[in-house]
């Protein structure tokens, strides 16, 4: 790490700063070393300030359901996925491309992409040269092994720091960032709501927020997620992973089908909406998430299903609930996307 990005960090739990000791340096870097806050010490390894100290259980099964995942690397770097994902996030976000959503990335002061796991969601935009001012940082924050991932996935490309810490408890001063980032984040913690006001609070005062959370589905489809999710969740990684795969393959199968089912009239009831539907897709929005896509290997799948399933933590939330806890968190919304997968938001922090 830069110290200059270290002198931006406070301890997270009392909000004192820290000072660094025991420093080894590398390439003009701190890669070791200790810093100490109130009371506490803190590990530098790898280049990565160690900030996350998590107490709850259920996060803590969150956390290392990620570290496990983002590992993966050959479940989520193809380029199938990785040129699927831009399309759908860029068009999310409301960016013209991928080129556009880099320049708006680059021309901003300093990003706290809060949960960046292994650099997916961050790599649409986070490419060489994308600083388009010479003061333009980008601070990486997870919680998970994943860390160690997105570094030496993007920790070659300049202005970029990464921090292991927990978004409940950041260890930044108040409006420390211009930007924030978080997608597909905030609903993986104890509460989605004091996640989002966790990550608002390091936001300067007309400063911007991205950010993706999940969507309540139909209800048998919510039923059946937490049926899934209290078998799968209490599984180490390794057998959740395996677990998964019998769900992946049915969704495999019917997709196999490549038949609809045509459903005469709306049954508001059950969330369903009167229209044709291609089987697998039917039964995926309204009974069951079993992803699949043709276009991704079995393995690219079976990660997309575990990513749902095994974190304890993965709330789903209305646009009501949302759009309520902007309005109480001193944000104006100006860019909403709503699918049946989730919520898309860009807002300004209020003076």
């Amino acid at each position: 790490m830069l110290k200059s990005a270290i002198d931006l960090l406070v301890d997270p739990k009392s909000g004192t700063p820290l000072t660094l000791t025991h420093a080894v340096e590398r390439n003009g870097e701190v890669a070791e070393g200790t810093l100490k806050g109130d009371g506490r010490t803190y590990a530098i390894t790898n280049g990565i300030a160690r900030l996350a100290d998590v107490g709850d259980a259920g996060q803590r099964q969150t956390q290392e359901s990620f570290g496990f995942k983002w590992q993966q690397q050959n479940t989520y770097t193809s380029k199938p996925v990785t040129a699927a994902f831009e399309e759908w996030e860029v068009k999310r976000y409301g960016f013209a491309s991928a080129a556009a959503m880099r320049d708006y990335f680059g021309s901003r002061q300093r990003i706290l992409d809060a949960g960046c796991g292994g650099g997916l969601s961050t790599g649409v935009w986070m490419k060489e040269g994308w600083q388009r001012r010479p003061d333009a940082q980008y601070f990486g924050v997870d919680i998970s092994a994943a860390i160690d991932v997105v570094k030496s996935r993007l920790g070659h490309i300049s202005g970029t720091q990464f921090i292991q810490a927990d978004l409940m408890e950041l260890p930044f001063a108040p409006g420390t960032f211009d930007t924030v980032f978080s997608e597909g984040v905030l609903h993986h913690t104890p509460s989605t709501r004091a996640a989002l006001a966790s990550v608002v609070k390091a936001l300067s005062a007309g400063g911007e927020i991205l950010f993706y959370v999940y969507v309540k589905k139909a209800p048998i489809r919510e039923f059946a997620d937490d049926w899934v999710r209290e078998q799968i969740a209490s599984l180490p990684p390794e057998q959740a992973w395996e677990a998964m795969k019998p769900l992946t393959a049915l969704g495999q199968a019917l997709a196999a089908l490549k038949t609809t089912v045509a459903v005469p009239q709306d049954i508001p009831y059950l969330g369903v909406k009167a229209g044709e539907y291609d089987v697998q897709r039917f039964l995926y929005w309204h009974v069951l998430k079993l992803f699949w896509n043709d276009d991704f290997s079995f393995d690219e799948n079976n990660h997309i299903n575990f990513d749902w399933y095994h974190p304890r933590y993965a709330h789903r939330q209305t646009e009501e609930e949302v759009r309520t806890w902007c309005d109480e968190l001193g944000l104006d919304i100006h860019h909403f996307d709503k699918q049946e997968s989730g919520m898309t938001v860009r807002a300004i922090k209020r003076a």
